[in-house]
């Protein structure tokens, strides 16, 4: 149940850090001088070109923006190249040296099991793999200085081949570690994994930002500080730190962007700025303009101490300012995010994963058919034939190997009648057996007996074709015992009465138990 907002006395006493989002001053750190019954007043300390410097870090990062990147099926194309050659060129490819020494001649661009791509070489969009202009480059050169591998990868099979059938006619040993040389001198060790569902910037574009920061704070000094008081604006104008994780919904960020964290709890000290260096799905990786002491390197990422993940709702965003408030307190409005903010990054998962554990890559679910009106077909198995018209176990007549469909799983309770049908032993006596009886393969079935319904009133999947039914597995003879043959109640010989009806387990005849 909503409640109406306290008095502003009592809500911002003086003294009351908060964040001013008016347009002018957006996101400077101010500090409550007065209130009255409607509005307040607040004092603010900034430096004048703050506003300048958010472009300049965003600038680093545009410049990444610029690599367009090409699907799989392109890229193969352009390199005049199968897609095969070109999946196996840009994972690992192992080639074994005489004394069993596993040598990689891949690229290492992409890692489809781990779910890993390298930054600016290669990403996953969907289904299919994409690769930089600096990929394509790199295979170009690779293909015109080493072609003898690249006629090896379109052999058939995935084991390790040996080195001596990638360079035959020479020593193959050495030319396998000169191709591996030869990659490690155009920085394959240096190439950075990272998994399919974040976005991240290179160490080199971290290390610039973070330069970029240390000479803009040296540049300033205690006597630059701007300050102005800013007289009666509506509470809608300020955020208070405890009111960000309210307020702050929808917020949109990308990289590059110049943020100040607003919560006051936390590891990150209130009002430090950063820049935005990589998106994960609900947090982002940040670089901060100072070390401080709970700071990480985020994974050897950036400087020591100077690196937090955080959440969205604990920042604000200067480059791209999404809550800006009037300062007119007869025109108390401000603006707010509509649209979620959920950053979606690779390949979409199949199945979502359990909580803290990643989603496997490289997999959509498919179209639902009742969502899409269409009735649900049951397919049966034309081997097995249990109900249906083929041969197999609880089948009738020959094998024609054609899946039965049954509209909409429905099953006939009654066996359909066939006009002139000759009856069960006519038939049976056509078929040439002396007791009348055809062999069990003679129609082409084998199993339960169809005749009449079994336990609980049987009726076979699919219902009962035409035709005469086909004798039990076991026959109908007197004496004989078989998988679905029905056999008379007799005494065992142990005294008692007959036990359980009929069992039909069991094959050939028996013999009468003798009398104890």
């Amino acid at each position: 149940m909503e409640k109406e907002a306290p008095p502003l006395s009592e809500e911002f006493p003086d003294g009351t850090k908060v964040f001013f989002l008016g347009e002018h001053a957006y996101g400077v750190a101010a500090q409550i001088a007065g209130t009255t019954e409607s509005t307040l007043s607040i004092i603010l300390a900034f430096f004048p070109s703050e506003k300048a410097e958010n472009d300049k870090f965003k600038s680093i990062v545009e410049k990444r923006r610029s690599t367009q990147y090409f699907p799989s099926f392109r890229v193969a194309q352009i390199l005049g190249m199968s897609g095969k050659a070109l999946s196996k060129i840009t994972s690992s490819f192992m080639v074994v040296t005489s004394n069993d020494q596993k040598i990689n001649l891949g690229l290492s661009l992409k890692f489809e099991a781990k779910g890993l791509k390298v930054i600016d070489y290669s990403r996953k969009d969907g289904r299919y793999w994409e690769f930089s202009e600096k990929a394509v480059d790199l295979i170009r050169e690779y293909k015109e200085k080493y072609p003898e591998v690249m006629r090896t990868l379109d052999r058939s099979g995935d084991a390790m081949i040996k080195a001596s059938n990638v360079f035959p006619g020479e020593d193959a040993d050495t030319k396998a570690k000169e191709v591996r040389s030869w990659l490690m001198q155009k920085g394959i060790r240096d190439f950075e994994p990272v998994s399919l569902f974040c976005d991240q910037l290179k160490k080199d574009t971290v290390k610039e930002i973070e330069q970029l920061a240390d000479t803009v704070a040296a540049n300033k000094s205690p006597a630059a500080i701007k300050k102005a008081m800013v007289k009666n604006i509506p509470r809608q104008a300020v955020l208070k730190p405890s009111h960000a994780i309210y307020r702050l919904q929808n917020q949109h960020f990308a990289l590059g962007d110049r943020v100040t964290m607003i919560q006051d709890s936390g590891a990150v000290p209130l009002s430090f700025k950063g820049v935005v260096i990589g998106m994960n799905a609900k947090s982002m990786d940040v670089v901060w303009d100072a070390p401080f002491m709970a700071g990480t390197t985020l994974g050897d990422r950036c400087s020591q101490y100077r690196g937090a993940t955080v959440e969205f709702t604990s920042c604000l965003n200067l480059t791209n300012p999404q809550f800006i408030a009037s300062t007119n307190p007869q025109n108390p409005t401000a603006q707010q995010p509509r649209t979620p903010f959920k950053p979606r990054i690779g390949p979409r998962p199949a199945v979502q994963p359990p909580p803290g554990q990643r989603a496997a890559p490289g997999f959509r679910s498919g179209p639902s058919a009742t969502t899409q009106g269409v009735p649900v077909h049951i397919m049966t198995n034309p081997n097995r034939g249990r109900g249906g018209h083929n041969q197999g176990r609880g089948s009738w007549g020959p094998n024609n190997n054609a899946p039965h469909v049954h509209q909409q799983a429905a099953v006939s309770p009654n066996p359909p009648q066939t006009d002139g049908a000759s009856p069960p032993q006519a038939h049976a006596a056509s078929n040439g057996h002396p007791n009348g009886h055809p062999h069990p393969q003679a129609n082409g079935f084998r199993g339960k007996l169809h005749g009449s319904p079994m336990r609980g009133g049987f009726v076979p999947r699919g219902g009962i074709p035409p035709g005469p039914p086909g004798p039990p597995r076991g026959g109908f003879g007197q004496g004989m015992r078989g998988r679905g043959g029905m056999m008379p109640n007799f005494d065992r010989g142990r005294g008692g009465p007959p036990r359980g009806g009929f069992r039909g387990r069991g094959r050939g005849n028996i013999t009468n138990p003798l009398v104890s």
